[in-house]
């Protein structure tokens, strides 16, 4: 994407944090569902544990009051917000780039994202951002853990999933010793580098053997969930079926008294959209199992996933403001209400959901996200933007006049 008013930035110092040219911004997400897993990522440092919270962003230009960022996902709509405060200072600049790199490039492999201007490949990224491990202090306060000590983590958690040499002694494991290897696993962001995709996260490790062959490495098994494109409501088979349905179950509805037939009829349309749901081809949630030789451990959960894939949608809401400010420098008229201007400039097929592409967010998402999300009312994507035709009519005629112009 080309964003107006993004120009050339200067290098940041690499070895240093740049407190003086740096404005820092701390991320958070409302509501919190989907976001507060059972197993989140834990660093231990120091005999303290810190906990993943979420990311700070760091700005070359202090970010004014902007509208909503808002984001529908898991059919929930989430306000992504970001406060303005003190800067923690135990952090380089090269350590932010190290870790972008290796989780949205590497792991979540978000290829298109990309931080800078348009034409700068040697300037500056526009935002850097830090993942905030924290730990409580007494009084309401946070420690944040040194980028150093994260890079150290993610280092030392970087070895194989299953090592070569351990693999016998591995099979010959008690249930109970299995089990302990298991737990911390479970719920894990592993990697094979040069794969396509390279990461996913293990629901389970499966280490039952065939009698009949020789040993084989533990088996990764992955709940994921088939695109919908891939699935029953992609086949148009299916969406011809479901369309008599609708049609017939709407006629039913409207007529005076339904016969036995009818209703029969209706039955067995309805039978035969539940037969082409649970066909196996065609099922949404599918079980993939994967041998785990070549696959290494990275330390990360689905928690820092779950944060890291709204981080896109945010960069581009802050990015095409700033094209906006342009605009408004352009026509020479400052807007009182700048989320008319966005909704005026935005078209109705546009969803804020990704920020890049989106197949790329989506298979990040399925991947290496939550395993079983929290879902909400799927009636929310329509429910500000449906024409309810003279409900709507009514309900606007209904309403008395007021001497000043305001928002309908």
């Amino acid at each position: 994407n080309i964003y107006a008013g993004e120009n050339h930035l200067n290098s940041c110092d690499l070895n240093s944090n740049n407190a003086d040219k740096l404005h820092h911004y701390r991320i958070t997400i409302s509501p919190p569902t989907n976001f507060l897993v059972k197993t989140p990522t834990i660093i231990e440092h120091d005999a303290h544990e810190y906990i993943f919270e979420g990311f700070s962003m760091f700005s070359h230009k202090k970010l004014d009051a902007l509208p909503l960022c808002k984001v529908i996902r898991f059919n929930i709509e989430y306000t992504i917000v970001y406060f303005e405060e003190k800067a923690p200072i135990n952090f380089t600049v090269q350590e932010l780039n190290y870790f972008y790199k290796y989780l949205f490039q590497e792991l979540l492999e978000l290829v298109d994202l990309d931080m800078q201007a348009h034409g700068d490949s040697s300037g500056c990224t526009q935002y850097h951002f830090m993942p905030r491990f924290v730990r409580e202090l007494p009084g309401n306060g946070k420690e944040i853990l040194s980028m150093n000590e994260v890079l150290r983590y993610l280092l030392h958690s970087s070895c194989p999933l299953v090592n070569n040499r351990d693999l016998s002694g591995i099979l010959a494991m008690s249930q109970n010793e299995w089990q302990q290897f298991t737990e911390h696993i479970k719920g894990m962001i592993v990697t094979y580098p040069g794969k396509k995709p390279c990461s996913l996260r293990v629901d389970q490790l499966d280490r039952d053997q065939d009698s009949n062959s020789d040993p084989h490495f533990p088996e990764i098994v992955h709940f994921g969930i088939r695109p919908p494109q891939l699935s029953y409501a992609g086949n148009p088979e299916y969406q011809k079926a479901w369309r008599e349905y609708v049609k017939f179950r709407h006629l039913l509805a409207n007529m005076p008294k339904p016969s036995f037939e009818d209703k029969r009829k209706l039955e067995a349309k309805e039978i035969r959209l539940q037969g082409m749901r649970t066909k196996n081809e065609l099922k949404r949630n599918v079980t993939v199992t994967v041998s785990s030789e070549h696959f290494y451990k990275t330390g990360i959960m689905c928690d820092v996933v779950q944060h890291a894939m709204l981080i896109p949608v945010l960069v581009s809401h802050l990015r095409f403001h700033r094209s906006l400010d342009v605009l408004e420098e352009k026509i020479k008229y400052k807007f009182n209400n700048r989320f008319l201007l966005q909704l005026a400039l935005t078209h109705p097929s546009y969803r804020e959901n990704f920020g890049t592409n989106p197949d790329h967010a989506r298979n990040s998402l399925t991947n290496c996200g939550i395993r079983q999300p929290v879902y909400g009312d799927r009636r929310i994507h329509y429910m500000n933007t449906r024409k309810r035709g003279i409900n709507t009519l009514i309900n606007i005629m209904s309403r008395f006049g007021k001497p000043e112009e305001t928002e309908s």
